[in-house]
């Protein structure tokens, strides 16, 4: 029996898998069978039906090379390294395994495979056990949280359950993945719903200098207005404080974006403060020129 109906053999058991593999060992057999290993010898005599003496001739020569082999690098490890099996090849194979025959699968097997996983999951940082089962939910939940994410309208609850299906899936959170971002916009459009929904720092301070201005205005028309050293009562001087109070407790607590948009704000404020002060030195002008006026006795005129 040719390589090549070896290999037929193993397609008709079903195993596409080890079809490379046995292409690998047929090589190895052919071209340098000092390579050959016993896990090459154990993968070929599980997966390969020895249906005639020819097929059977050649896993008898691949487990002899094997062992030959592993004598040979015991005895004389200068002659080259041990083989050195990957753990993704194990771990494929125990796939297969279990796929194959499920029947053999018993409770020691399962709490051996369980005590190897959590071996792993130690060895690559991970504590806490991942649940592959709940893959499907994760990503269907991504995929609804995604376009909201893009749209800004992701919520807080949204965001933390999706933190804790993945945190559940994988056994941790990727740091900077599509979760911490979904985090971070749902966080952001909180804030502003709460800007939105509270009192504004710019409305309470538009309140104030709407009454500062009022109040000046009824006390340039009021000709009853107090003089105090040649000047009008400090009337507009103490609206003036409470309007600077009222800014002063408007801006208490608010966040850095309000404090920047209220920039403009101030400057406003200020420019109100320096307008109500010459307003006061016109109505001071006024008043003691209509005061002189009155106090001059008339001129009769021939």
């Amino acid at each position: 029996m040719s390589s090549t109906d070896s290999r037929a053999t193993a397609v008709e058991k079903g195993d596409e898998y080890f079809t490379g593999i046995l292409d690998s060992i047929l090589r190895k057999l052919k071209t340098d069978p000092s390579t050959i290993t016993t896990e090459d010898a154990r993968r070929l005599s599980e997966n390969v039906v020895a249906k005639d003496e020819q097929t059977a001739k050649i896993v008898s020569a691949v487990e002899a090379f094997a062992a030959a082999s592993e004598v040979i690098h015991e005895v004389n490890p200068q002659l080259g390294q041990a083989p050195h099996t990957s753990l993704l090849t194990v771990v494929n194979d125990l796939k297969v395994a279990v796929e194959q025959n499920p029947a053999d699968v018993t409770t020691e097997v399962l709490r051996t495979a369980q005590n190897v996983v959590s071996k792993m999951q130690r060895a690559v940082g991970h504590t806490n056990a991942p649940h592959p089962e709940l893959e499907d939910e994760l990503r269907e939940e991504i995929a609804k949280i995604e376009p909201k994410v893009a749209e800004g309208t992701v919520t807080i609850e949204e965001a933390n359950h999706l933190h804790s299906l993945e945190a559940r899936a994988h056994g941790h959170t990727e740091r900077g993945g599509i979760t911490s971002l979904a985090q971070s916009v749902a966080a952001k459009r909180e804030r502003q719903l709460s800007l939105s929904n509270g009192s504004s720092p710019i409305n309470n301070r538009s309140r104030a200098n709407s009454k500062t201005f009022s109040s000046a205005h009824q006390a340039e028309n009021n000709p009853n207005v107090k003089l105090e050293q040649g000047t009008i009562q400090p009337f507009t001087a103490k609206k003036r404080e409470e309007s600077l109070s009222d800014q002063t407790n408007s801006l208490y607590g608010c966040s850095t974006d309000d404090l920047k948009q209220g920039k403009g704000q101030a400057q406003h404020d200020r420019e109100v403060t320096t307008k109500l002060a010459e307003m006061s030195l016109d109505t001071e002008s006024k008043m003691s020129f209509h005061k002189r006026e009155n106090s001059q006795p008339s001129v009769e005129v021939k």
